[in-house]
């Protein structure tokens, strides 16, 4: 996989240079951004993806809809624009829901903008086999369900959110 470059943050979030991918992902002092996003649907369905398994980070786990690293120079919103395209083959309307300041095994430390996205139906969706093996319209009621038989985390910070956002979306 080719290395990426990110635009190295302070504990503000505040740019404060460049730094490597791969560099970032052995040090967590060496903080970065990424984004994800929850994608619902009008049957109180939720998009799933199932990382590929060339995935270093939990590879074949089901998550949220899409996720990546912002690059150096890039905005959040473009970065959730091009995951969601490159990953799903989908164009989404993201709405900025919060930021997350979390880190992984101690080997990196990250800012992860979260975004949602609300869909008509079940729209068509092309995946990069290079990044996701599957996908799923999964009804809310029945991710418990669904983790049974699935390498789906309920305990996990995706579908936390993923419940967290649906609540406000239900309010």
């Amino acid at each position: 996989m080719n290395d990426e470059l990110l635009d190295l943050v302070d504990e503000k979030d505040e740019i404060i240079g460049t730094v490597w991918k791969n560099q970032a992902h052995q040090n967590p002092k060496l903080i970065h951004r990424e984004v994800a996003i929850a994608v619902y649907n009008d049957q109180n369905k939720v998009l799933l993806q199932q990382r590929s398994m060339n995935k270093s980070n939990n590879p074949g786990a089901w998550k949220m809809a899409a996720a990546g690293h912002v690059g150096s120079g890039e905005t959040p919103l473009d970065a959730i624009n091009r995951e969601v395209k490159e990953e799903l083959g989908l164009t989404l309307n993201p709405v900025y829901y919060k930021k997350v300041f979390n880190t992984h095994e101690d080997k990196e430390a990250r800012f992860t903008w979260v975004y949602y996205a609300l869909v008509k139906g079940e729209p068509n969706i092309t995946l990069d086999p290079s990044e996701v093996m599957d996908y799923a319209w999964v009804e809310i009621d029945k991710l418990n369900e669904f983790a049974m038989d699935h390498n789906y985390d309920v305990k996990g910070l995706s579908h936390l959110t993923i419940l967290e956002i649906f609540k406000e979306l239900s309010k």
